[in-house]
């Protein structure tokens, strides 16, 4: 593997309600993930049902870069080994949309007991199919203009996310037992919160380019801006 190009900026904000958590002082980690590999064009694929809304072809993009940044959109960013306990307070439902035969968000991450709303905004019928491995979370059909439905998650993991009417629609989701976690957005940013000082271990995962690690030092009561770099070549079997 290549080395990973680490960089590290402090920048340390003191404040009054910083001042007032300094028996448990708590930071911010802010900072985008960069790709050096090649712009992909997308896979084109025929589409067969639907068409005349759906369009005849479309193309999937499973590794999007941003052409100015480099930044590298859809990789979910966690750290595992955060002392300070989860906040017991409800998060918004996780929503995800069939739009314009894709699903969107490409890539979503939640925590375990969050709600999962599934929504179809297209004048088609949708399918939408929620499994991990060969166990089903959720399996229902979504007629054009149906109510949302919405389920908790109630397992950690990796789960895959098809449409079983339109073949080409997938997505991927990734649940939690904890809320440090971010997926990059098309700028290749992300920021995770409420962190305790000291070393932790940062994981980046792609769902086309694998998982890689890389240590990080939080400063006490500050935000702490990195810049990592994706690995030209990682193997995607380490998902």
């Amino acid at each position: 593997m290549k080395p990973i190009l680490l960089t590290v900026t402090l920048c340390v904000m003191l404040g009054p309600s910083a001042l007032l958590r300094a028996e448990s002082p708590m930071s911010t980690l802010v900072g985008r993930i960069t790709y050096p590999g090649p712009i992909e064009s997308g896979q084109v694929v025929a589409v067969t049902r639907d068409s005349s809304f759906c369009g005849t072809t479309t193309a999937i993009h499973t590794v999007t870069v941003n052409a100015k940044t480099r930044g590298l959109q859809g990789a979910v960013v966690s750290i595992d080994d955060n002392t300070v306990p989860a906040a017991d307070f409800p998060r918004r439902p996780l929503v995800l949309t069939n739009t314009r035969c894709a699903f969107s968000p490409r890539i979503v991450a939640g925590e375990v007991g969050q709600q999962l709303e599934i929504r179809n905004d297209d004048p088609v019928m949708h399918n939408t199919h929620i499994s991990m491995g060969p166990r089903t979370f959720v399996n229902v059909a979504m007629i054009p203009a149906s109510r949302p439905v919405e389920k908790p998650l109630k397992q950690p993991g990796i789960y895959l996310v098809q449409c079983d009417a339109h073949k080409f629609m997938r997505a991927t989701m990734v649940a939690f037992t904890h809320p440090f976690f971010s997926v990059t957005d098309d700028t290749g940013a992300f920021q995770i919160a409420q962190l305790t000082p000291g070393e932790h271990l940062v994981t980046v995962w792609h769902d086309t380019l694998g998982t890689f690690q890389q240590r990080v030092t939080i400063p006490a009561r500050g935000e702490v801006t990195i810049t990592i770099e994706y690995p030209a070549h990682v193997d995607a079997n380490k998902k």
